[in-house]
């Protein structure tokens, strides 16, 4: 993950098949950032603490295994 995760952005899991066998959720589930931080330890990266639409929490999960979802951009009024 190239950029800096912020509380409140939306993610979903990079492989369905290891959030449903890891955390418990499903693959296609979509969670919000609680908190994005980086450990003492320096091979641990960054870590992200995320919860779940189903109200399901993933604490100290690596931000590597997560996509982020676009946001939608509002409606730009036309000029004419």
């Amino acid at each position: 993950m190239g950029s800096t995760l912020r509380k409140g952005q939306r993610l979903r899991p990079l492989h369905p098949a290891l959030a449903e066998r890891e955390w418990g959720i499903a693959g296609d589930e979509v969670g919000a950032v609680l908190c994005c931080y980086r450990t003492d330890r320096a091979e641990s990266g960054v870590r992200v603490d995320v919860k779940f639409s189903s109200g399901r929490m993933v604490w100290g999960a690596p931000a590597t295994e997560f996509f982020v979802i676009a946001e939608p951009q509002p409606n730009t009024p036309s000029v004419h």
